[in-house]
């Protein structure tokens, strides 16, 4: 195993992973059941009908390449304000001729409160149930088992989660609804509402710790494209199988965004994609995607801004069945740049690793050329970067002096991507350099995010960066926003998303930076609520706000009051006292989304604490997070949605698995983050005896079995395919070892032809 696996390890040794009211509401089903239960046509009417179903993925040249059960995705969301609710519709179907398992791993945004599930099997309608995840988990497991249709959603990260859906009948269909609720970012008067649409490739680090001990099969999710390490115990169920270049699995989306804004829309901007806009007065507009632009491959962003002043103090309230619930939104005036004396210390920490080959290490490279341009003369700087290994410019940093900037130009053009993303070895290298204490000290961070270790990363950010800020810059059109924006907030400054489809993207994150580092326009910032009954505020702890950032808190308010808050913070050396109203009444049927508002975000906090925390306060900590997320119906990672149909059986309690493969997100080089692999490259497997070879479409073909192995023992035979792995259908190569690393005890390898065949566990 060690040496087949050679040929896809990446440098450093690590694996090579692609980096409250509304429930019982009824929506229109998008997709229902062929009446006669039959397949679609194909497409051109060029290829006959297939045997088992007509969603066949093909490459370039027109080659089946395989069948995937994720047919549509349709988003309808709907923003009032600043709050937003949006409903995502999932259709899956069965092209195979037995039933299926499909898995397929998404991204929804980070603060998302989802807190409705329905899945709806033909004219059958199941309410999803929210319980402890590892009572979920075993639910779905026993009615999998027993051959009933169900479905699980899991939360994996913030901003990943997994839908499993078993015993899909052959030719039917399943509709997963799923809502979440929302509160908009809101920064130098504009809102912006955000769907993210494709989980990019994440590296994984550390050594490779196969399944626990005894287990007998792989939980529900899971049958990604790694293996659990010792460093991400859950790799494989955050690295979903990735499409090639020129691939395409037959998933597309829909999606219509309906916005009442409650004042004059002064401007709208859909950054990433082709929309169709109908105006429905002043303050109304309705958003949809347009047909051309349905692969789901980039966050999808639009951005607006309304007649008013610059300066926002708001509250809107709610008080139902669970309590009253409030929120509070403050944008100060913007403020002229403080006179600032003490030097800054500029560090920029550049990821250069695969994924950020191309286009995105370029964009990162442009906001450091132009920071350069723009640096104070009494300013130091200096560069690190880091892939699989790391380094910096110079031992120590430099002036700011023109022959310094043409060096760091020169070494700038010198960078390139690829390799592994060895991210937490690079952090510590930058916080650990030689620093001068007289200067501020400013990290400008530049990377993707795609890895599997965002805890690590986020522990030593909090942990070990002192006074320093950082400024976290996601790269890319489908960044991890969880780590960018978590670097932000444990770092003492601020993320901000530059789009490769955004309008002069680098000027606009080079304004933003220095509007960052220049002004700091209050700080020390606490809410005074002068008696009002508000308690469980969170954020707990306010951070300081930069110029033209909004301070959002959530709370709870016990009783009705009406008076008058403060916001009080620190300008420079002076002190400001601004004075909030705020009406908190006894009954208030409107705002309900701030209830399940209310509890992501305190899941946050807890969930923030957790990272550093030792195992007894963890457990504490998973408690409290479980709690929370039951009473207020919200998938959380210590929770889950599960959905039974038990009204009847479907096939044996064994269905095929298929995960859904995935796009890569726009710009991302393929070869950047896969490496280059010869096709017809022989893969052996020592331990079984036999040579694999991966076809141009991705097909894993046995390529030769040494006489007396193991394999020769079970009757593999030369040329036949590997159709599935432990009843997970294989997406090429790196799927394949994937899966291999997660098998535990003996190996069900599937083949075409030879049937079903057991090999030792490697």
């Amino acid at each position: 195993l060690e040496a087949a696996y050679a040929g896809a390890t990446a440098p450093g040794g690590a694996s090579p992973a692609t980096d409250d009211g509304r429930a019982n509401e009824e929506l229109v089903v998008m997709a229902r059941d062929r009446a006669d239960g039959g397949s679609p046509p194909p497409a051109d009417g060029a290829s006959p009908a297939p045997t088992q179903g007509a969603l066949r993925a093909k490459n370039r040249e027109g080659e089946e390449v395989g069948e995937f059960p994720l047919e549509h995705t349709e988003v309808a969301a709907e923003v009032t304000g600043y709050i937003g609710r949006t409903v995502v519709e999932q259709t899956y179907g069965n092209p195979f001729a037995e039933p299926i398992e499909a898995v397929y791993v998404f991204p929804l945004p980070g603060m998302a409160a989802v807190n409705d599930f329905v899945m709806e099997v033909g004219a059958r309608r199941i309410v999803g149930l929210i319980r402890p995840r590892a009572e979920a988990e075993r639910i779905y497991a026993e009615a999998r088992a027993r051959g009933q249709t169900a479905s699980l959603l899991t939360q994996e990260r913030p901003n990943i989660f997994t839908q499993s859906v078993a015993n899909i009948e052959p030719g039917g269909k399943v509709m997963i609804r799923i809502t979440y609720y929302e509160r908009l970012s809101y920064q130098r008067g504009t809102y912006e509402y955000v769907f993210p649409m494709v989980v990019g490739p994440r590296y994984i680090p550390g050594g490779t710790a196969g399944p626990a001990a005894g287990a007998k099969q792989a939980p529900p999710g899971g049958g990604g494209t790694a293996g659990p390490t010792d460093r991400v115990p859950d790799a494989d169920r955050i690295t979903p199988p990735v499409l090639r270049p020129g691939e395409r699995s037959g998933h597309d989306i829909g999606l219509t965004l309906a916005i009442d804004a409650g004042l004059p829309i002064a401007a709208l901007q859909a950054v990433t994609h082709c929309v169709e806009v109908e105006e429905h007065g002043a303050a109304r507009r309705v958003l949809r995607l347009s047909p051309a632009d349905a692969i789901p491959n980039r966050d999808f962003v639009v951005r607006w801004k309304v007649d008013g002043t610059e300066t926002q103090f708001g509250v809107l309230a709610h008080r139902g069945a669970q309590g009253g619930f409030l929120t509070l939104m403050m944008q100060p005036p913007l403020a002229p740049a403080d006179a600032q004396v003490t030097p800054r210390e500029i560090t920029f920490l550049i990821d250069v690793s695969g994924s950020q080959s191309g286009l995105p290490l370029g964009l990162s490279k442009e906001i450091v050329r132009r920071t350069l341009d723009a640096l104070r003369p009494a300013d130091t700087f200096n560069i690190y970067f880091f892939a699989s290994g790391n380094g910096q410019l110079w031992e120590r940093p430099r002036p700011n002096t023109p022959a310094n900037v043409e060096k760091a130009r020169a070494f700038l053009d010198e960078l390139c991507g690829g390799g592994g993303t060895e991210m937490l070895e690079g952090v510590r290298r930058a916080l650990r350099g030689e620093h001068d204490p007289r200067f501020l000290q400013m990290y400008v961070f530049l990377t993707d995010g795609y890895i599997g270790n965002e805890e690590e990363i986020l522990r030593v950010v909090k942990e070990e960066r002192g006074e320093a800020r950082f400024f976290a810059f996601g790269t890319g059109s489908s960044v991890n926003r969880y780590l960018i924006d978590g670097i932000g907030e444990f770092g003492g400054g601020a993320s901000h998303v530059v789009l490769p489809r955004d309008e002069d993207q680098t000027g606009r994150a080079v304004q933003r930076l220095f509007e960052m580092i220049d002004s700091p326009v209050l700080v020390d910032v606490r809410i005074d609520w002068n008696g009002l009954p508000v308690e469980d505020v969170y954020p707990s702890r306010l951070p300081d706000l930069f110029a033209g950032q909004t301070i959002n808190v959530v709370a709870r308010y016990t009783r009705p009051a009406r008076g008058t808050a403060y916001i009080e913070a620190r300008v420079g050396a002076e002190r400001v006292r601004l004075p909030v109203e705020v009406d908190l009444p006894e009954a208030q049927p409107d705002h309900a989304a701030l209830a399940p508002i209310w509890a992501r975000w305190r899941i946050d906090e807890l969930s923030d604490e957790m990272i550093g925390a030792d195992e007894t306060r963890r457990a504490e900590l998973e408690r409290q997070i479980t709690e929370l997320a039951v009473d207020f119906r919200l998938v959380s990672q210590c929770t889950a949605f599960v959905a039974v149909d038990e009204s009847r059986v479907v096939g044996d309690g064994s269905p095929r698995r298929v995960v859904q493969p995935v796009e890569l997100p726009e710009g991302v080089s393929y070869e950047g983050v896969f490496g280059e692999r010869p096709v017809d490259r022989p893969f052996e497997i020592p331990a079984w005896g036999m040579t694999l070879q991966e076809t141009e479409s991705g097909r894993i073909r046995v390529g030769a079995v040494r006489p007396g192995s193991p394999a020769a023992a079970a009757g593999v035979a030369a040329g036949a395919t590997v159709s599935t792995v432990d009843r997970t259908v294989v997406h090429g190569l790196e799927h394949l070892e994937g899966l291999l690393l997660q098998s535990s005890g003996t190996v069900h390898l599937e083949l075409d032809p030879g049937g079903t065949v057991d090999l030792p566990a490697l």
